[in-house]
């Protein structure tokens, strides 16, 4: 017997197993804006994403596990391209995330619904720490040692201070707008020249 069909049922599965991979993280996102950590369900997850539990469980054997992996969709895959300046980077980085979460529907409820039920789960907390917040500090890091190394910076600033502030302006933008991400277009141009003022080579 010729192994070409049976190939070609592997071929077709394999894009209806990624679909229903991208529609179960898209249902966990849009229901975690909605329900958040604690009122999100399996079930509720299969049926919005249209797939059994079974289809969930096979992949993630706990819902931690399954909401881990859905709002590391939220987190920068890496820095953006260097584009010369603190404040181009940065205006980079803020439009790559308004995509991304543009992109996907839900995303624009989730953040001040995850920020605000992490105040109150520790355990929650732990994993949108883990999840989301580091690795986008990890890439304002990333973009203040540019700083520095362009001799925008003091090689003596203190790195974490700024990126303190290059992290807090833009999620207090976006929690006082309700999680509308367009808030935070002129972050860097508003910004930057301020802390450049104080943190900049040039100052006394």
């Amino acid at each position: 017997m010729s192994p070409q069909p049976e190939a070609a049922a592997r071929g077709r599965g394999r894009p209806r197993s990624q679909e229903a991979h991208r529609a179960i993280l898209t249902a966990t996102l849009e229901l975690l804006g909605t329900q958040g950590f604690r009122g999100l369900t399996i079930e509720g997850v299969a049926e919005h994403a249209g797939v059994g539990k079974t289809t969930i469980y096979r992949r993630w054997p706990s819902k931690t596990e399954l909401v881990a992996e859905a709002i590391g969709q939220v987190r920068p895959p890496s820095a953006p391209p260097d584009s010369g300046s603190l404040e181009g980077d940065l205006g980079g980085l803020m439009r790559s995330q308004r995509e991304r979460v543009g992109a996907t529907p839900g995303l624009r409820r989730l953040i001040p619904v995850l920020l605000t039920e992490a105040t109150q789960d520790p355990a929650f907390l732990t994993l949108i720490t883990e999840g989301v917040i580091e690795p986008i500090r990890d890439v304002l890091r990333e973009l203040v040692r540019r700083g520095i190394e362009r001799g925008e910076l003091r090689p003596d600033v203190d790195a974490e201070a700024l990126v303190d502030l290059l992290h807090a302006v833009p999620v207090y933008r976006i929690l006082l707008a309700g999680g509308d991400t367009s808030k935070v277009g002129d972050v860097s141009s508003r910004v930057v020249p301020l802390l450049l003022a104080g943190a900049g080579r040039s100052s006394g």
